[in-house]
């Protein structure tokens, strides 16, 4: 049954009933106008809170020339990079875990050695690399990595002890490590998978405009 089918049905009552029919229309007339305003409330609400997830999304979204993306990508590709090494010669190193070394004496010394030489290298780099960039890294990003550069300076002085005469203590005391170095060493590598982490949502946010 179509609409002006109803219609026409209201409409042969109130004429038949007279008064009351016209009262049965206001009526009608008047449910009509509640329930219509209901629904135009309803999808009002909705439509706001669709704004409002919308506004959200493009709060979330940092925009970004192409040019300046592609810049900021490679600067951060190429940090990412360079820590990522110095954290793993570091962390080699001074080991936060169960590591192996050779048995004969020598051998074990030229090993350590070799594990500072690297170490010291990529740690220069690395710096090198964000104090050159530092106009174009974010302060904040800034911070957190030269945190993560400095742990690993204090792993270098900790392994220097050995050749330190200063120190008034055996060869073999100067070369042992203490438990808070190794936390350190884990401590670096929990620092940086957070950044990692980060930059990884910090990149995935910028909307590119080309």
């Amino acid at each position: 049954m179509e609409w002006h089918d109803i219609w026409k049905i209201v409409l042969s009552i109130t004429t038949s009933v007279g008064g009351v029919g016209v009262i049965i229309v206001a009526v009608i007339k008047f449910s009509s106008n509640i329930i219509a305003n209901r629904l135009e409330e309803k999808y009002t609400h909705k439509l706001n809170r669709e704004l409002e997830k919308y506004k959200a999304t493009l709060e979330n979204k940092n925009y970004i020339s192409k040019a300046k993306f592609d810049k900021e990508f490679e600067m951060y590709q190429l940090l990412s990079k360079a820590f990522f090494h110095m954290v793993q010669a570091i962390t080699l190193m001074i080991p936060s875990g169960l590591a192996y070394h050779p048995v004969d004496k020598d051998k074990k010394k030229e090993y350590e050695d070799s594990l500072y030489k690297d170490a010291h290298q990529k740690l220069v780099e690395a710096q090198d690399l964000l104090y050159s960039d530092a106009p174009f890294v974010s302060e904040s990003m800034f911070e957190r990595l030269e945190e993560i550069l400095g742990l690993c300076q204090k792993q270098l002085i900790v392994f220097e002890r050995r050749w330190n005469v200063y120190i008034l203590a055996t060869q073999e005391e100067k070369e042992e490590f203490k438990q808070e170095d190794y936390e350190r060493s884990e401590t670096i590598k929990a620092k940086f998978l957070l950044l990692i982490k980060d930059l990884r949502k910090y990149l995935s946010s910028l909307e590119v405009i080309n």
